[in-house]
């Protein structure tokens, strides 16, 4: 096949064709220039890396960003560079992952690699700040927030008198790992089983994200359950419609469960606890109030 070029096309304008080139050797050094600017920010910890002394420049190294994207040092080192290479959206989704990109940011990301983004992205952080005032509007049933890892990001009152969260928590550490939590659902297995069902499709929604993985390998390492559901790949579990919670004051507790996502942020969830009609869930939880 014949190759084609300017020449063969005397209807191309040279200066469009130069236009062209140039918009794009912009574009890949603007993409150099945030990549480099936002990896600087971080720090070690902002990543749940350990700390160093040694480190000669500030923020993250390249390498580091490279491991957290699941890409190779040589082709992120390159895409710092302003260099021509290509650049899929899942890959533009794991770097701005690593980066701990939201909002406008990520937008930005997108835009600089020539890429839409996709529908699901992070909550703003103008959402997350409402999020509490919102559950204050569920007085008589335990409310609370979590992120796409089930980091407790926002509680109301009673469902930390209820279940005792509290913000800054993990939900699926603090069940696998802690047996006073566990404990608490007569049920057990079949919750374990269903809250590793559920961390696994939410790691299938987001598959440039390293956090996911670091994070069930610190569970892992702690519970020999999870690590069994984790590594058979358990999904398809499906939450039950009765959430049953044995508290150590008010007895036995049923509950039937919502979960909502709200607007702005389709890795939010927000767990509402309604209580069961007959089983005297109401009744246990006013005279506690």
């Amino acid at each position: 096949m014949a190759t084609t070029t300017l020449a063969d096309n005397p209807g191309t304008p040279q200066f469009a064709v130069q236009r062209g080139a140039d918009e794009s050797e912009a574009r890949r050094q603007n993409l150099a220039r945030f990549l480099r600017a936002r990896r600087q920010q971080l720090l070690p910890q902002d990543v749940g890396l350990p700390n160093s002394s040694r480190r000669r420049t500030p923020g993250l190294r390249r390498e580091e960003v490279a491991v957290l994207a699941n890409v190779g040092v040589t082709w992120y080192t390159w895409l710092e560079q302003g260099r021509d290479i290509g650049v899929s959206s899942d890959v533009v989704d794991a770097i701005g992952q690593a980066l701990r990109l939201e909002g406008g940011e990520l937008e930005h990301l997108y835009e600089l690699a020539g890429k839409q983004q996709p529908v699901r992205r992070s909550a703003a952080a103008e959402v997350r700040a409402i999020m509490g005032r919102v559950l204050a509007g569920f007085t008589h049933s335990p409310a609370y927030v979590v992120d796409r890892y089930w980091n407790v990001v926002a509680t109301n009152p009673i469902s930390e008198y209820v279940f005792g969260i509290h913000v800054g928590s993990n939900c699926l550490e603090a069940f696998f790992t802690k047996a006073d939590v566990a404990a608490h659902y007569p049920h057990r297995e079949l919750a374990g089983r269903m809250m590793a069902a559920q961390f696994h499709r939410q790691a299938a929604m987001y598959p440039g994200d390293a956090t996911f993985s670091m994070l069930a390998d610190k569970i892992a390492s702690v519970s020999a359950e999870f690590k069994d559901y984790w590594e058979s790949h358990v999904v398809g579990v499906e939450p039950h419609v009765d959430i049953v919670f044995d508290h150590s004051q008010m007895g036995r507790l049923t509950f039937e469960s919502v979960v909502l996502n709200p607007v702005g942020g389709d890795d939010l969830r927000v767990f509402v606890y309604l209580p069961k009609p007959g089983s005297g869930t109401a009744e246990a939880l006013a005279r506690a109030s």
